[in-house]
């Protein structure tokens, strides 16, 4: 590897000799000039570079100067970056590398590495027709198309795709492929394989090019298909589905479909070939396109179910899909196809056995409605500043902690502290042990990359202790007279459920401005140092989120677990309302 190395070492030194002297004051000041220079200048430095990285740009031009050792580094954004062999001797230890290397160079700046490609940086990527009617004809033998990168590029080092293509509006990826690429007489040339075009229809085509981190695109390539183009891209057959996954056929056109466990899917280091027992020499896997995918959430998904699936087979959810794909009864389960020299050899639905599905009864554990009570009753009180309340706990050791309950609460808190939710099979999901909701082996494997249990808020609301005002009279302030154990003009509630449940990034969060938090993992709500030993009535929740869908913890009936009041009887010394 070709290598040169440089190293800018910022340091400066002082040095007194009994013939000279310098004023403190003086050279205080000089020094500290020194510093803030150099410190600009290495900030600068990181800016330039980092900007570089971000845009993607390449490196094109470095020398280095033989006296001092300095460097100029020219981009092909037309920014240029000066490091210098010194900032002036201002002290501060900054260490500033260059190294360079094959294809790149490294330049560290106080331990922190930036790696930018050398070469020129291609900005444009033009069709040149090689015809005066423009078109590109594709025959059985494919297509090849001149394009001219500005700068050149090493095509070698390029990766090419089709951006889009489109017939009539009907876009489709399929439609073509890239079959090979090379440089010809300062041309890339494209060699394009047609798959789901037809014979005698044109096509408008764009080629993608992605080179030293960057993505440009062609512009539109007509492509005209031969009248005599018979490329077959479906020759359904050489696949056999392993009985354990129950292949069935779905409709004469060679659909059809298995049967994969839920949890099947969510293993580690999964490939869809150990779901066959026979499959094509070169068997490529491929989730069929957006158009092509049931209706529902295999189309709403499918950019997750493709970046899902690898053309080796290999499988791992990109991202929680939340949904088993078995909403659309007609045809359940999302598309993937079986490809062999780009033929479609096998069109298979899958379809997900979610072993978590309707289990909403077993969820809702007995228990309708909703609870309504008061922690601590007259008994306790949350005291000022800094409290932790585990209300997982709380609910479970209901008797001693949760003395005034009202309407039906007792039978709600009775059924809690021996919630368990099973499968039909009584395989477990979760349980309450002893006042900590666990997930069990099923519900632990179903949970992988979601939250699990997890807890929030449903509404929030600041009330006037009962012990502010004496009986029979009011506590009065600047927003009004309220009595006791009234609220005190803040009550914020959730909207619709669903909305929130389903869409983390929209949960309600009317606690946070009052600094009352409520931990998701665990259940634990903590009021800050501010807190001034105010009434709080706080309406909670919880679910259990799982690869493919979520249960909340409520009751049937209601849309919350219930509202719990805190200090709405008693409040410790030196209570006060919040300052507004």
């Amino acid at each position: 590897m070709k290598k040169q190395f440089f190293s800018a070492l910022m340091c400066g030194a002082v040095v007194l000799s009994a013939g000279t002297f310098v004023s403190c004051d003086n050279g205080i000041d000089e020094l500290s000039s020194r510093v803030s220079v150099l410190e600009g200048y290495i900030s600068e430095i990181k800016a330039q570079l980092q900007n570089a990285l971000t845009t993607g740009a390449s490196i094109t031009s470095a020398t280095q100067d033989e006296k001092t050792g300095a460097w100029t580094l020219v981009l092909s954004n037309g920014q240029t970056i000066e490091i210098k062999a010194s900032a002036g001797g201002a002290g501060g230890g900054s260490d500033v590398t260059v190294a360079q290397g094959e294809g790149s160079f490294t330049i560290t700046v106080d331990g922190t590495a930036y790696t930018i490609p050398t070469g020129a940086s291609v900005n444009s990527l033009v069709y040149v027709p090689e015809y005066s009617d423009g078109l590109v004809v594709l025959g059985n033998d494919g297509a090849k198309v001149r394009l001219l990168a500005t700068p050149s590029v090493d095509v070698s080092k390029a990766s090419f795709d089709i951006a889009v293509a489109e017939e009539l509006k009907t876009r489709a990826s399929s439609l073509l492929k890239v079959d090979g690429v090379a440089s010809e007489n300062g041309y890339v040339v494209v060699t394009l394989k047609g798959l789901g075009v037809e014979a005698g229809k044109s096509y408008a085509v764009v080629i993608s090019m992605t080179s030293g981190g960057t993505t440009i695109t062609s512009d539109s390539i007509i492509v005209k298909v031969a009248d005599d183009f018979s490329f077959n891209t479906e020759e359904i057959g050489g696949v056999t589905i392993k009985a354990e996954y129950n292949p069935t056929e779905v409709d004469a056109n060679g659909f059809c479909a298995m049967t994969v466990v839920g949890s099947k899917l969510l293993e580690d280091g999964l490939n869809f070939s150990t779901f066959f027992d026979v499959l094509p020499e070169g068997a490529k896997f491929q989730a069929a396109p957006n158009a092509n995918q049931p209706g529902g959430k295999a189309q709403e998904k499918s950019g997750v179910i493709a970046a899902s699936l690898k053309e080796d087979g290999s499988f791992a959810w990109s991202e929680r899909p939340g949904t088993a794909f078995n909403e659309n009864a007609e045809r359940p389960g999302f598309l993937v196809y079986v490809t062999a020299n780009d033929v479609i050899k096998a069109k298979i639905y899958v379809v997900i056995n979610d072993e978590l599905a309707g289990l909403e009864t077993a969820f809702e554990g007995g228990r309708t409605g909703n609870f309504e009570a008061e922690w601590g009753g007259r008994e306790k009180a949350l005291q000022l500043g800094v409290n932790e309340i585990d209300i997982c706990k709380v609910w479970t050791n209901y008797l001693e902690e949760i003395t005034i309950r009202h309407g039906s609460s007792d039978d709600w808190f009775a059924l809690w502290p021996e919630y368990t939710v099973m499968t039909a099979a009584e395989d477990v999901i979760l349980f309450n042990d002893g006042g900590k909701l666990t997930l069990g082996d099923l519900g632990k494997t179903y949970a992988k990359g979601c939250r699990g249990i997890y807890w929030f808020y449903r509404g929030f609301a600041i009330y006037v202790p009962e012990s502010f005002a004496p009986e029979g009279e009011n506590f009065v302030d600047e927003t009004g007279s309220y009595g006791r154990g009234e609220g005190y003009g803040v009550d914020m509630w959730m909207g619709q459920y669903n909305e929130y449940i389903y869409n983390a990034e929209n949960w309600y969060n009317g606690c946070a401005q009052w600094g009352i938090t409520l931990d998701e993992a665990t259940g634990i709500l903590r009021t800050p140092e501010s807190y001034t030993g105010y009434g709080l009535r706080i309406a909670f929740d919880g679910g259990y989120e799982y690869a493919y869908g979520v249960y909340p913890f409520h009751g049937a009936g209601s849309d919350q677990c219930g509202m719990l009041f805190f200090n709405r009887r008693v409040a410790p010394d030196g209570a006060a309302m919040p300052a507004k």
